[in-house]
């Protein structure tokens, strides 16, 4: 799953949960629930590299990467929105701890390294077609929870 779900369902949590000690767990136990919703990955598998991802055919590789890159630019707004916007140092934590599992794991691509398949099996990836809309309901709905509640 992309980021910016991850990040504002992490934050929303401790939104809903301010006592770090429980929401912190819970926002990092998001992210796996998450991962289990249908989504699509762009059929990134564990051995993956950076050089193999980018390898991929033209039309392939130039969607994942207008994506991703919509999702980065998503992820920064979010950020800035929660620390200067709700002014809350919590929220923010708990949007990092929601994107952890990936951050840590696809860091390991910057290092030169194969992505690992630690978190392989608890994916629910579905095709292109449907796999893209898991990403806005989950966004919409923590961003309501963070301007509602």
């Amino acid at each position: 799953m992309l980021y910016t779900p991850h990040f504002l369902t992490g934050a929303a949590i401790l939104k809903l949960v301010p006592n770090p000690v429980i929401g912190v767990p819970l926002a990092l136990a998001s992210h796996f629930l998450l991962d289990m919703t249908p989504h699509n990955d762009f059929d990134v598998k564990p051995g993956a590299s950076l050089k193999s991802i980018l390898s991929k055919k033209n039309k392939q590789r130039n969607f994942m990467l207008v994506v991703m890159a919509i999702d980065a630019v998503l992820l920064i707004l979010s950020f800035f929105w929660l620390l200067l916007g709700q002014n809350n140092y919590w929220l923010v934590i708990g949007g990092g701890v929601g994107i952890s599992p990936d951050a840590l794991e696809q860091s390991l691509l910057l290092l030169g390294k194969q992505i690992p398949g630690l978190q392989y099996n608890f994916q629910w990836r579905v095709s292109r077609k449907y796999g893209f809309i898991s990403y806005p309901v989950v966004s919409l709905a923590a961003l309501w929870i963070l301007n509602r509640v």
